[in-house]
């Protein structure tokens, strides 16, 4: 399991509050990088030897669909072990890339790689001490407004507290899969 991208004391200072009850900020931090990841469609921490099967295309690349990649550990095509460097090449935003002419279709193309970052990027644990602030300081009731004389209800379309601000989505945009323009 990877480490928390921030601490409930980090959250307690970001809030600049004088106390924080430290298990339900670390579950309100945990809902922030699950909403995150979740934006991102990746999941953002280090894993190693992560196995994935993708199905060939008839074109000469296939993305992986996690980044960066930091390693490649075997790339096999139906069945049959490639050659780094003579039969593929990979680059750090997972394009995976066949030299010797397209990637077959509809067979099988199993790769284990390394992906994801040791040291989790400040722009993301900086977002995520944003959304689990705003969480805490305005956690859902599922009403924005009501109103008694004719009763009137509205329900917060953000019922968490947890959605990204376009801002935080701008910030974030370099990190989410798909977006190679890095």
């Amino acid at each position: 399991m990877a480490s928390p991208w921030a601490t409930p004391e980090e959250l307690q200072t970001h809030l600049r509050l004088p106390s924080i009850d430290a298990t339900q900020a670390a579950a309100v931090i945990s809902a922030a990088e699950t909403v995150i990841r979740a934006d991102l469609d990746q999941t953002i921490d280090a894993v190693a030897a992560d196995e994935v099967t993708l199905v060939g295309n008839g074109r000469s690349v296939i993305n992986l669909p996690e980044m960066p990649v930091t390693a490649v550990i075997s790339v096999t095509e139906d069945g049959t072990l490639l050659v780094a460097g003579t039969d593929y090449r990979v680059n750090r935003y997972g394009v995976l890339t066949r030299l010797c002419g397209c990637w077959p279709v509809d067979l099988d193309v199993d790769v284990v790689y390394d992906h994801g970052y040791a040291a989790l990027p400040a722009v993301l644990k900086q977002v995520c001490l944003q959304v689990a602030g705003r969480a805490w300081v305005r956690p859902s009731t599922g009403l924005a407004a009501e109103s008694l004389g004719d009763r009137s209800v509205t329900y917060d379309k953000d019922r968490t507290g947890e959605n990204l601000s376009d801002y935080e989505l701008r910030l974030l945009a370099r990190y989410a899969r798909g977006n190679e323009s890095r």
